[in-house]
């Protein structure tokens, strides 16, 4: 009887994007096959999560060997000193570490889409201003499921390169506190 060779490869270390927000989870599972990007979503459905239970997301990919990817919206921050304090943290504990990308957006993640199609650093101190502006684009926009789901808006911000416009005026513009490139480097990080 022949015996059974181990053909097991050596596994690659995964990539795994978590966050908080039914907009990020939805953007980034279209993202990933018109860009064929490789990574696990984790949670499978992300919701609103605390920075608490990202923290120990983060903490869990890492003890599974995992790149971490990690999308949220800062302006919590505004509202909830408790949570602001635990974005702080997360920052000091996680942005000098080579295996964790933190793609935070300030307001939200909206402005990041708004930067697709135009130029613009005007306060929008809210993810409803940015919508607002967003709609100019895209008229339908909802951070409802029912809109969400749909491929349609998110190959659209995608397509005649609006994603390497949006990088270079996210860098030429730069946020008080994040820059929206890196929502870009976190992306071109899973590919």
């Amino acid at each position: 009887m022949a015996r059974k060779i181990n053909s097991r490869q050596t596994r690659q270390p995964q990539k795994r994007v978590i966050g908080a927000g039914l907009t990020e989870f939805w953007y980034l599972k279209h993202l990933k096959p018109l860009l064929d990007l490789k990574f696990e979503l984790y949670p499978r459905l992300f919701g609103n999560e605390s920075m608490g239970e990202i923290n120990k997301l983060i903490e869990e990919g890492l003890n599974d060997d995992a790149e971490v990817i990690c999308f949220f919206d800062e302006d919590v921050m505004r509202w909830d000193q408790v949570e602001g304090k635990r974005i702080k943290e997360l920052h000091c504990k996680y942005d000098n570490n080579s295996r964790v990308t933190l793609a935070c957006s300030m307001p939200s993640i909206e402005y990041w889409f708004l930067l697709h199609h135009e130029k613009t650093n005007r306060h929008l101190a809210t993810s409803r201003d940015a919508i607002s502006s967003l709609r100019r684009y895209i008229v339908q926009f909802d951070k409802k499921e029912n809109f969400l789901k749909h491929q349609k808006w998110v190959a659209e911000l995608i397509k005649d390169n609006k994603m390497d416009h949006a990088m270079r005026r996210a860098e030429a513009l730069g946020r008080s506190g994040t820059s929206y490139s890196d929502v870009w480097k976190a992306i071109k990080v899973m590919k």
